[in-house]
């Protein structure tokens, strides 16, 4: 049987990306990113319904969007969902669904019109 596990998105970084490493010492970079569902209700009135997602990037990719990606900034995303269980602080079970990213391309720079793309060279 065929699976696929992918994800694009196209949307916003909500806050600066915060490096930090794996015991391993493997830089690892957590972004926080948001889609906007637009449309218009019975009235014309647009609506908007943000979705916010977790995206982590790995190695030379996680050091790329560390120099290059600010809050704010638009970016395309492909990855793939991964999701965590884990025990919270009061011993309840929980989980946290994030997407690994693969590759981005960041749509704005200082040159106006320019982008630029990473990709995990990793597999």
């Amino acid at each position: 049987m065929f699976n696929v596990n992918r994800v694009t998105l196209l949307g916003n970084v909500t806050r600066d990306p915060e490096m930090r490493a794996t015991k391993a010492g493997r830089p690892v970079l957590n972004l926080g990113f948001a889609t906007n569902r637009a449309w218009r209700d019975n009235e014309g009135t647009l609506q908007r319904e943000p979705e916010y997602h977790s995206l982590v990037c790995f190695g030379p990719l996680a050091e790329f969007a560390d120099k290059r990606v600010k809050k704010g900034a638009p970016l395309y995303v492909e990855g793939r969902l991964h999701t965590s269980h884990f025990e919270t602080k009061k011993g309840t079970p929980a989980s946290r669904t994030e997407i690994m990213v693969d590759r981005f391309v960041l749509l704005s720079s200082k040159k106006k019109g320019a982008v630029e793309a990473a990709e995990n060279d990793e597999g």
